[in-house]
């Protein structure tokens, strides 16, 4: 890698920029599982001050952050990538899905798995959508919600911990690819078979072919989520193989979904690895949460930028302690021989 000295002043931009981007991603993190930072109680107070239910909200994920109200700067901050994105939402916008409706009534439990109700309490703060990236210098803000009365989702768990689950976020980042569907599709993952029911209601819709490795998964789905779909559900055929192995081999589909990871952290080296395949069998591939994706790789792509003006050389790329420093190290590999020598050549390098 080579990059032109002169435009180090747009890297540290860069750089400085991702860390607020992780700051306020880990911020977000440490709010999601508790159920008492935002609670009616405290909300009607500050309502009776004469608040608007946003600002009161915002004024209680202040509180919580530790953020002094005298210190502009980084209530500014607060405001742009928090406050400017938060929504209050209506429960009927979920619950009047078609799927929410089949599975509604289901409960199941055999040895590690079982099917479950989980909640999301008033005002409760979770992520509702996927997260929107501006161009240079590429700031990432999160589409936040709550809803004023408790909230019930379904998920399938995995000895007592979260494996899939239908919420708000899981339909909401759905849509786009839902709406896409059409002719022959072919889905990279089963999860509980949201998406491919979705994409079975479609008349433009023909078939669905989705791989899944997990026979367990299968199981589930074919005994309990799917005698209560409805009649489109007979567009769905469940092929029991590796993804990237099923991919390689057949890939003569007019759309092709892949949803195998649980969030971007864990999927970004199988989206490499998918890029890949995609590249050879010169086909288009549609990723479940593609824009946080590409900014977990532009993350990366910009930690090489830094760690070249450090000083890294060949050596610093040869061990990893961490799934982090193996993408690194991955993406070091594929980007050493490029130079980068103007403001246009380095946007090329990280835009979408």
């Amino acid at each position: 890698m080579k990059i032109n000295p002169k435009l180090k002043k747009y890297i540290d931009e860069l750089i400085e920029t991702k860390q607020i981007n992780m700051n306020i991603a880990d911020m977000l993190l440490s709010t999601y599982p508790y159920e008492d930072i935002v609670t009616k109680e405290k909300i009607d107070i500050l309502l009776k001050e004469g608040m608007s239910e946003i600002d009161a909200y915002f004024s209680l994920l202040l509180e919580y952050y530790q953020i002094d109200k005298n210190d502009v700067e980084s209530i500014l901050l607060a405001e742009k990538y928090i406050k400017n994105n938060l929504k209050i939402e209506n429960s009927e916008d979920y619950t009047n899905d078609p799927y929410v409706k089949c599975v509604e009534k289901l409960n199941f439990k055999s040895n590690n798995y079982s099917l479950e109700k989980l909640n999301y309490a008033p005002y409760q703060l979770f992520p509702n959508d996927e997260i929107e990236v501006k161009n240079y210098p590429y700031e990432e803000t999160y589409k936040l919600g709550f809803f004023k009365e408790r909230f019930s989702y379904l998920a399938l768990m995995k000895n007592d911990v979260i494996w899939m689950s239908v919420n708000p976020n899981e339909i909401n980042t759905m849509k786009p690819f839902i709406k896409e569907a059409n002719g022959n599709v072919l889905v990279l993952g089963l999860g509980m078979g949201y998406v491919s029911y979705l994409m079975s209601l479609k008349e433009e819709v023909k078939s669905i072919t989705v791989v899944e490795l997990d026979q367990n998964i299968i199981n589930i789905f074919k005994q309990t989520i799917y005698p209560v779909l409805g009649e489109t559900k007979k567009k769905i055929k469940i092929i029991h193989d590796d993804a990237f192995r099923y991919l390689e081999n057949h890939h003569s589909y007019n759309y092709i979904f892949a949803d195998l990871w649980h969030n971007p952290e864990d999927g970004l080296k199988m989206y490499l690895d998918l890029e890949n395949i995609a590249k050879k069998a010169k086909v288009s591939i549609n990723y479940w949460l593609n824009p946080s994706l590409i900014a977990m790789k532009r993350r990366c792509l910009i930690t090489l930028l830094e760690e070249y003006f450090i000083g890294y050389t060949d050596k610093d790329y040869k061990f990893a302690k961490n799934q982090f420093d193996q993408t690194i190290n991955y993406l070091y590999r594929q980007n050493k021989d490029i130079e980068i020598n103007t403001y246009d050549e380095l946007q090329e390098f990280l835009n979408d």
